[in-house]
């Protein structure tokens, strides 16, 4: 597959506009009614599992607002803010952990953000001691964190490693410095290759680097000097994501010009040529925009079949119930969605009347389980089975039969599957455009109920 040569004009016959598929049905979709109480229903129930965990924890505090970034963040230079936080989030975390009473192991624990390494070394310490007096990690236990290199100390992974993390990921995105200044986000090529350089000796067996392409201002030059500079690190995995320009969604992003911005073929050139570059230098390629090295275990899994797919995205590790903490967290809990809240204020609010912050989710159906299993096993095995859908689902299952029915025949027209005597494979074509095969199975963007604006898949 890493050898199938993309073109221009194959990437725009499957440019669409169509979900990442962290979750199914996806958060557009999820309702208001879902609010604490019944969270917290889930939870009790969820004690009574068996399996570990995943945890996933946010802290959403930034010094400086990166105009590109989507993501859910809070913007400040005051440490009182975090001291404030930590308080509410011990609370939400004791609130659920006295829930799932002796369900306490976990495989999976992930600190995203926003900027975790805004909190000082002592915070992240007690942080990660209030956890560890309340869950337990299992032997082969993945423990990682996003982190910023222009904020990170020595004292910071020192404090990390102590704690077991194994793995990094750090936002580089261009290491241009025209780039940085129009996206306002600053961080030398040095100081990361530092950063990881010293986490690497203390013990860290893995780091992930962001990179995005089609950034304001952004040039085939500049980015070919980025993918060098990456190569001389040597990050184990990658993700090569595209810039989603939203300006009706996130305001900031309004003060970008849009001659500034790479659109159409000149955008999908910048992937190809980070696509080249990676394929050049060792790694493989996973789905569209994920890549690995041949030693990583995201690579290893991808090619044993036993990739998994959460709200952190491709993993090895994933819990049989994702909890997750903190401002904005989404929790996968019980075949339940829910999400806290992303105003800081209500946040703490919520969390001081409640217990927890959950403002939106969604109890999924019988056919929502089918269909988020059909999607997932697409993502991640690449293939779809009627014997096992029918065998788990039965007459839900067969509904995601008939829509597989219905739209794979064209699929298989474009290259992109080949049937099986029980169902259907991505081919390698189809295996990097996995996401526009799955859509043909949500159906809800199919009955499109609401206006919802996606961002183009490429």
């Amino acid at each position: 597959m890493n050898k199938l040569e993309l073109t221009v004009e194959l990437i725009e016959k499957f440019n669409k506009p169509v979900p990442r598929y962290t979750s199914y049905p996806t958060v557009p979709y999820w309702t208001t009614s879902f609010g604490p109480n019944k969270y917290l229903k889930t939870i009790e129930k969820a004690s009574e599992s068996l399996g570990p965990l995943s945890l996933y924890i946010h802290v959403p505090f930034c010094e400086r607002r990166c105009l590109f970034c989507g993501c859910n963040t809070y913007i400040t230079r005051r440490r009182d803010r975090s001291v404030e936080y930590l308080k509410t989030l011990f609370k939400e975390i004791r609130t659920i952990a006295k829930l799932l009473k002796d369900r306490t192991s976990y495989s999976q624990f992930h600190i995203g953000g926003g900027t975790p390494t805004h909190l000082s070394p002592d915070q992240l310490q007690s942080l990660l001691s209030f956890i560890d007096e309340r869950f337990e990690p299992v032997k082969d236990v993945e423990k990682s964190i996003e982190i910023h290199p222009s904020v990170t100390t020595k004292e910071h992974i020192d404090v990390l490693i102590e704690n077991g993390f194994n793995r990094l990921s750090l936002g580089v995105q261009d290491f241009d410095p025209i780039v940085q200044a129009r996206i306002n986000r600053f961080q030398t090529f040095e100081e990361t290759r530092d950063l990881v350089e010293y986490a690497r000796e203390q013990g860290v067996i893995s780091t992930n680097f962001d990179l995005i392409y089609g950034l304001p201002y952004q040039t085939p030059d500049g980015f070919a000097k980025t993918l060098e500079q990456v190569k001389s690190i040597k990050p184990e995995r990658l993700a090569v994501y595209s810039y989603a320009h939203l300006p009706q969604v996130f305001r900031h992003q309004s003060q970008f010009p849009p001659e500034s911005i790479p659109k159409g073929r000149e955008k999908l050139a910048l992937f190809l040529l980070a696509r080249r570059k990676l394929l050049d230098h060792g790694y493989r390629q996973i789905g569209f925009d994920h890549f690995a090295l041949p030693n990583d275990e995201l690579w290893k899994a991808y090619q044993e079949s036993t990739l998994q797919r959460n709200f952190m995205g491709y993993t090895t590790k994933a819990g049989t119930d994702l909890v997750a903490f903190g401002y904005s967290g989404i929790s996968d809990v019980q075949s339940t969605y829910a999400q806290n809240s992303k105003i800081l204020g209500e946040y703490h609010q919520l969390v001081e009347k409640f217990g927890v912050a959950t403002i939106r989710g969604i109890q999924l159906s019988g056919e929502d389980i089918a269909r988020k299993d059909a999607i997932m096993t697409w993502l991640c095995q690449f293939q779809f089975e009627r014997k096992e859908l029918l065998a788990k689902h039965g007459e839900e299952g067969q509904r995601v039969i008939e829509d597989a029915e219905h739209f794979f025949p064209r699929f298989e027209e474009l290259g992109l599957v080949r049937r099986t005597r029980n169902g259907w494979v991505a081919t390698d074509l189809g295996r990097i455009f996995a996401r526009i095969v799955a859509a043909a199975l949500d159906s809800y963007l199919n009955k499109k109920k609401v206006d919802i604006t996606f961002s183009q898949s490429i």
